[in-house]
């Protein structure tokens, strides 16, 4: 019995090694890691859980970007120095490869468009970027439109900002025409039936102007903001107030009491590698820059709605928008003219679209903890064995020898 002790100990101390062999095979979840430091507004909006959970990087989707300008702005980083498109490509703040159809190169340049993207690839890093300036007026914007949807975007996203329709003395050519009149509207219906999901900011204009224009277009998803920066709070000079994390932004547009917008709210106050403008805030992270607005809360969701195209591949701009919607989360149920349907949950909307998460999968284990965990157990059957049918003319030293045949065989097979 000493020795069947023995072997048991043996036996055991074989399976465990063999499982814990095997658990090193088990593929684990990695939390996703950003390029810019978005992890406040990535939980709440649950871009972690679809990073880490679900694998997804926006890979195969390709995002067009209409704004004023993406590399033709002098613009610096938080140390003072030169920060341009190469210096972004070098630390990771943007891809190689971007498409850039056609920039502007006025001197009242920003370069919001590259500020925009830098959002997108910290969400979606795998997905391809494209950009047309949107400045130029209206026959300008609805050529961006057309020709990024040409250029083989399945998702495009504007911040452009026209003038309401009703403007006294304005050129034809910066007015916003109200759906379904007017060349953008015209475009983004156009795109929209191509199954291309159009996403457009819902304007920094409260309570001074309601949304108006192609923003009202009920074949585009329109964002206003939430703040979630890093930080806990942020003063608000311009409205003299102070706004917490997950508070809306005071200045984001309401909608007009006959429509449905905006749609959703996503978050602002987002990090940005250089001084937009000249005149952004510091991040709470102090080699970055804070970019507020409807402006930053637009390509955000359209990052969102790249995770979600890459899970749902067949998913029209419909279910998309629906899905955003109807997961949305609002402290008060219901539609509100000021958050919509409330903030954009992709967490939610991914089971909305009917994915599910990926399931964690244990591959095939090596042989050699195969082979230790079965000639061990052969082992221990044939002593048992033994043990009951001869343990009268077999003598304890030939019973040790067994166990010492099995382990050889286990030192072969490891």
């Amino acid at each position: 019995m000493k020795n069947l002790k023995l072997l048991q100990g043996i036996i055991t101390s074989g399976v465990i090694a063999t499982t814990a062999a095997m658990g090193s095979f088990i593929t684990t979840v990695q939390a996703a890691t950003f390029t810019l430091p978005i992890e406040a507004a990535a939980k709440a909006t649950g871009i972690d859980v679809l990073r880490d959970r679900y694998g997804l990087d926006g890979t195969g989707i390709t995002i067009g970007v209409i704004s004023d300008s993406f590399a033709t702005a002098t613009t610096f980083d938080a140390s003072g120095n030169l920060d341009t498109y190469t210096t972004n490509i070098v630390n990771g703040y943007l891809p190689s490869g971007i498409n850039v159809l056609k920039d502007y190169a006025q001197p009242d340049a920003q370069d919001e468009g590259r500020a925009i993207s830098q959002i997108i690839h910290a969400v979606a890093p795998g997905a391809r970027l494209a950009f047309y300036t949107g400045t130029g007026g209206v026959d300008s914007f609805s050529q961006a439109i057309q020709a990024l949807a040409s250029a083989g975007a399945d998702i495009i996203v504007d911040d452009i900002g026209l003038l309401p329709q009703n403007t006294p003395d304005a050129p034809s050519n910066l007015l916003d025409l109200e759906p379904p009149n007017g060349s953008i509207n015209q475009a983004i219906n156009s795109v929209f039936n191509q199954g291309i999901s159009y996403i457009t900011d819902a304007g920094n204009d409260f309570p001074d102007t309601p949304i108006y224009g192609h923003t009202n277009n009920p074949n585009a998803l329109s964002v206003g903001a939430v703040y979630y920066g890093n930080a806990q709070f942020y003063s608000n000079r311009a409205f003299g107030v102070i706004v917490e994390q997950g508070q809306l932004e005071p200045f984001s547009s309401e909608g007009n009491p006959s429509s449905v917008k905006p749609d959703v709210v996503a978050p602002d106050g987002l990090p940005i590698s250089f001084n937009l403008g000249g005149g952004s805030r510091p991040y709470d992270d102090p080699r970055f820059f804070s970019f507020f607005g409807t402006s930053i809360s637009a390509p955000f969701t359209a990052a969102v709605a790249a995770l979600l195209r890459q899970a749902n591949p067949s998913a029209t701009p419909t279910e998309i928008y629906n899905a955003l919607r109807n997961t949305a989360y609002n402290p008060t149920p219901g539609f509100d003219s000021r958050r919509g349907f409330g903030l954009i949950r992709g967490d939610q909307a991914i089971l909305a679209l009917g994915v599910q998460s990926k399931p964690t999968t244990i591959p095939e284990p090596s042989a050699a903890p195969a082979l230790l965990c079965i000639s061990v157990l052969i082992a221990g059957l044939l002593l048992k064995r033994n043990q009951v049918n001869s343990q009268a003319i077999t003598p304890p030293s030939d019973r040790l020898m067994l166990v010492h045949s099995g382990l050889k065989q286990l030192s072969k097979a490891s």
